[in-house]
């Protein structure tokens, strides 16, 4: 009898992974998801992302180069960035675009929760961002156009950005304003030949500024809901103004919203 229950039990999972496996990259992500959503949330399914750039959030779409600064708000909390330049083997500062997109939002969340998990401004990270692309659903592929080389430029991006944050209580007269880049050391790589292994740095250094407003404004998320959504800024951005709608609640509450989006701003009320 329980051999017999075991084997049922097995077929379904088999039939489950067989289908899982015959659909589509989007799709399949957010089966997976469906599915381990489904069993419960567990404390190392948690990650942590700065609030105020879950809430205000970063460009949607590449923006021109000529493009130096992104502005956003949410409630009492405003952020600007500004696309930086780094620095080439030539000895050349080269111009940076803004970060954008989905990969850009993963990363950060990456690296934010491995700052609060390692409770250090300085993590170890070697081959973890590898893993936690493919743990997004995303194949980890190199040349021109694969997703090594998309996710290597949002880091470069990240790496020569600098942000302005700032919060505000009108009611209270205060605000506060923090002038910070979020990595203050970062070796960056450039290749030279498309089809070149793309190497990540082992270690990156958050600026003391960013690592005490973010060991403040942790916002926790779950990893299973983030790869259901991890090919949409969009619905990232949603996922995490819920979650930070919703942490803490002590009963239903009921959410309505206007969202308008600009270039230059955005605001969700």
């Amino acid at each position: 009898m329980v051999v017999a229950e075991q084997v049922a039990r097995d077929a379904v999972v088999e039939a489950r992974a067989n289908e899982i496996a015959a659909m589509a990259p989007g799709a399949r992500r957010r089966a997976k998801s469906k599915d381990a959503l489904e069993k419960g949330g567990e404390r190392q399914d948690l990650r942590h992302i700065h609030s105020v750039l879950a809430l205000c959030g970063l460009p949607y779409n590449r923006q021109p180069i000529e493009e130096r600064e992104y502005r956003s708000k949410q409630g009492n909390m405003r952020l600007i960035v500004n696309a930086g330049e780094l620095l080439s083997p030539e000895g050349e500062f080269v111009k940076q675009p803004l970060p954008y997109g989905s990969r850009a939002r993963l990363l950060l969340l990456h690296l934010c929760s491995e700052a609060i998990r390692q409770q250090s401004p300085t993590i170890n990270i070697d081959d973890s961002l590898t893993a936690f692309i493919k743990k997004m659903g995303f194949e980890a592929n190199g040349g021109p156009r694969g997703n090594l080389t998309a996710f290597k430029q949002q880091v470069n991006a990240l790496a020569a950005c600098k942000m302005t944050i700032g919060t505000f209580d009108e009611k209270g007269g205060r605000a506060k304003t923090v002038n910070t880049a979020p990595f203050s050391s970062l070796d960056v790589w450039f290749p030279t030949n498309p089809d070149q292994q793309m190497l990540w740095p082992s270690t990156i250094t958050f600026s003391r500024e960013f690592y005490d407003t973010l060991a403040k404004h942790a916002l926790p998320v779950n990893v299973h809901a983030i790869r259901a959504f991890s090919d949409s800024p969009r619905k990232i951005d949603i996922y995490y103004w819920l979650s930070h709608r919703s942490y803490g609640l002590s009963e239903p509450v009921s959410i309505t919203w206007n969202l308008s989006r600009s270039s230059s701003a955005r605001v969700i009320s």
